[in-house]
């Protein structure tokens, strides 16, 4: 086993530990992998993790990928066991916390799971952030672990059970596709707000009921949250969730959405969002109908006045959609062309611009470098391109 995935670029090393704490209300667990930073090494008592934490993982993957059942139990067994990547955060080192931590709450996409963005995750946090993966519970993963309330014999007492969450595939018709995703959309709504509540339940005292075993002392983080300088990012179908929670939820101060997939989201909803918001594009992903959307967002007064752009749209030169995920990392050579530009400098480009965007933004930071973000400056990797490649029908 190998650490296929990229080095993150902070001065920071990465722990990471996963976390399920029982919200409010909530029969089932909100299951999270936390990333930070720590002063702890690679040894016998810290590890990098597998990047497929189960075989039932690799199984939903190969399934969203329409093998069938039997195919996919097999393959997922053997990819799992023999070919798996480790990511570069140490698992359970403790946090350090010399001060204290912005926080990014992170949205994967539609059958993704709480690694499956783990090299921009790791990036995050070796500059000093906070960072919560959700895994979310909407049949959207490609699996999604939890444990669920279940009541004994007795009225007193109350046990959790496994459950895992199977991704449920969309109707052929568009209509109902697009119906379903709504629906998941609503549930990832809330789950954002049950995750951003956790996260200043776990920065201001430390306390609430892990439903994983776990010897981590997650009162480490008491106290050590900067709890004003919250981000929500996300990728795809968790770009959906980011625009939805920064509208829902004015805890968050920025927003940076991956390949957005926005058709979902309920119309008006730029009347609603106040925060900057970052727009990065693959070049083959997008289409006119989700363009428009994603351009309400930008060309809108909703915003305060400011020296610099607060809505970006910036697009990556010959990139595909999973670009912006673990993927071409753990899979080298798939979803690529020969026109394509290599994974690592798509990544290294793609965290530029959230770094320069977040710095700007979210931190008032005008001495921090911007290169590529804004169109003045020179790309120097040849890929930014500012705007859409998309053209959009014009309304007579």
């Amino acid at each position: 086993k190998g650490i296929g995935l990229p080095a993150p670029s902070g001065q920071h090393r990465v722990g990471c530990v996963d976390v399920m704490p029982l919200c409010p209300g909530e029969e089932s667990g909100l299951l999270f992998r936390l990333y930070y930073p720590t002063e702890a090494t690679l040894g016998s008592e810290y590890q990098y993790p597998p990047w497929i934490p189960n075989r039932l993982y690799a199984k939903g993957y190969l399934l969203f990928k329409s093998y069938s059942s039997l195919v996919a139990a097999a393959m997922g067994s053997l990819i799992s066991t023999f070919c798996g990547q480790n990511i570069p955060a140490l698992y359970g080192a403790p946090v350090k916390t010399s001060s204290p931590l912005p926080v990014v709450l992170f949205s994967h996409g539609v059958a993704g799971m709480r690694t499956t963005y783990s090299a921009t995750c790791c990036d995050l946090a070796s500059h000093g952030y906070l960072v919560a993966a959700v895994e979310h519970r909407d049949h959207a993963s490609c699996y999604c672990y939890t444990k669920r309330k279940k009541q004994t014999s007795s009225q007193d007492s109350v046990e959790f059970v496994d459950e895992w969450i199977p991704y449920e595939k969309p109707p052929a018709s568009f209509a109902e596709a697009h119906a379903l995703r709504a629906q998941q959309l609503v549930l990832r709504q809330k789950e954002i707000k049950l995750g951003t509540d956790f996260i200043h339940c776990l920065g201001e005292t430390g306390e609430f009921q892990n439903l994983l075993q776990s010897d981590f002392d997650f009162k480490q983080f008491k106290g050590k949250l900067d709890l004003e300088h919250t981000v929500m990012m996300g990728h795809s179908f968790g770009a959906a969730a980011t625009v939805t929670g920064l509208a829902d939820d004015k805890r968050f101060k920025v927003g940076v959405a991956l390949d957005a997939y926005l058709l979902p989201v309920e119309e008006g909803i730029e009347t609603k969002v106040e925060q900057p918001l970052l727009f990065i594009n693959m070049w083959t992903f997008q289409w006119p109908d989700n363009v428009a959307r994603i351009k309400s967002l930008v060309n809108t007064d909703n915003v305060q006045a400011d020296k610099y752009p607060q809505r970006q749209i910036i697009t990556l030169r010959e990139t595909y959609h999973l670009d912006q995920s673990d993927i071409p990392f753990v899979l080298p050579g798939t979803h690529r062309s020969p026109a394509s530009p290599d994974c690592n400098t798509v990544h290294t480009t793609n965290m530029r611009l959230c770094h320069a965007f977040l710095r700007r933004h979210l931190w008032k930071d005008t001495t921090w470098p911007v290169k590529d973000l804004d169109e003045s400056d020179t790309d120097s990797s040849g890929i930014v391109f500012h705007g859409t490649n998309v053209k959009l029908e014009s309304k007579v």
